[in-house]
């Protein structure tokens, strides 16, 4: 399964790729922002998009640009727990099983075609 990662701090970019290579995920590029991701969109099947950009994107704008494009699985990733309503949410920082655990449910609802919403936030 091919991921994009979507986070604007380098650091946790590369821990989050570690990880997702790791668990046997094909990582197509890190974006930093909007332009980024949708550049690389094309080559993913699921993204992991950081919820608040430096740039003033926020990731539910990427995520929704991503899934109308290119029908992207999205996993968010935040320090803000309430914003997400989604079982596919990871809080930062988290444990590289669950960030496994939430891009595994992501490649697998995206292999099964099911087409899931994205998540509401407050």
């Amino acid at each position: 399964m091919r991921l994009l990662i979507v986070e604007d701090e380098p650091e946790i970019a590369l821990v989050i790729e570690d990880v997702a290579i790791d668990a046997g995920f094909e990582i197509t590029g890190i974006a930093g922002n909007m332009s980024e991701a949708l550049e690389l969109g094309a080559e993913a099947d699921i993204a992991i998009i950081d919820v608040r950009l430096g740039d003033g994107i926020t990731g539910p704008s990427i995520a929704r640009a991503l899934f109308s494009g290119f029908g992207l699985g999205v996993v968010y990733f935040t320090v803000n727990p309430g914003l997400i309503e989604n079982p596919e949410g990871v809080t930062k920082p988290a444990s590289p099983e669950r960030i496994v655990d939430a891009l595994s449910m992501a490649a697998k609802n995206a292999r099964t075609h099911r087409v899931a919403s994205l998540p509401t936030f407050h």
